[in-house]
């Protein structure tokens, strides 16, 4: 990663906390703390889903070279794979959606933060007039997968794992697992992809899965930071 580069994710992430600080004063943000009956068995549970997801993530990219000649493609046919097994757990253990970042009550209020949060994210990198000005169809069709992707891993990560992990270790340590946990997921796909640059992506992977985790614990909602993310990475791309 390039100086320039880094001081364009340092201001980004600076907006960002600024605008999630700005709106989530609004009393639409306060809402009844999610609740698990056993914590422990639920951080258990949720530490054992992130371990086979881990250990398939390696074996998929053994067994397949999609993610390198289609990076994108591969990482939402994983995705998708691994989200069936977190639903499946849902499923299984009869918990409803909300316990997963779903839920309804902080929905309209989260799809505002997350659009505020683009709004900063275009501002700050100077795209606006790009966007105007039109986009082709394949950026059009990589900005959809993006959000594909986003939204299917912040289901994982942001809404499944971190409020399991925080009701288990406490919301600051399971929020820094959390983040920890994002790194790792990155890293076969880095070590496929560019392994020359495995500690600046793990670095910049470990700092947005902070990011996001503390949006997610501040809204409430997987929609927020599943929308941030998904432009951030599209606009990266670009």
């Amino acid at each position: 990663m390039s100086l320039r580069d880094a001081l364009l994710l340092l201001i980004e992430v600076m907006g960002v906390v600024a605008v999630t600080l700005l709106l989530t004063l609004s009393p639409r943000f306060r809402h009844a703390p999610l609740v698990f009956r056993y914590p422990r068995r639920e951080g258990g549970i949720a530490l054992s889903l992130f371990g086979l997801t881990l250990i398939g993530s390696f074996l998929y990219l053994h067994t397949t070279r999609v993610a390198v000649s289609a990076p994108l493609t591969g990482q939402i046919n994983l995705m998708g794979m691994a989200l069936l097994l977190y639903l499946g757990a849902l499923v299984a253990r009869g918990q409803p959606l909300r316990s997963a970042g779903w839920g309804r009550a902080t929905l309209f209020p989260a799809l505002q933060l997350g659009l505020g949060l683009i709004f900063i994210t275009l501002f700050l990198r100077g795209q606006f007039s790009r966007l105007l000005a039109g986009i082709p169809p394949e950026q059009g069709q990589a900005l959809l997968l993006s959000l594909l992707l986003a939204s299917g891993e912040e289901s994982i990560f942001r809404g499944y794992l971190l409020p399991r992990w925080s009701a288990w270790l406490g919301p600051r340590t399971g929020w820094l697992i959390n983040g920890l946990a994002f790194a790792l997921w990155r890293l076969p796909w880095v070590l496929n992809t560019a392994p020359n640059v495995l500690w600046p992506a793990l670095g910049v992977a470990l700092l947005q899965g902070l990011l996001l985790g503390w949006i997610m614990q501040k809204s409430d909602h997987v929609l927020a930071p599943a929308l941030y993310r998904g432009f951030s990475d599209w606009l990266r791309l670009l």
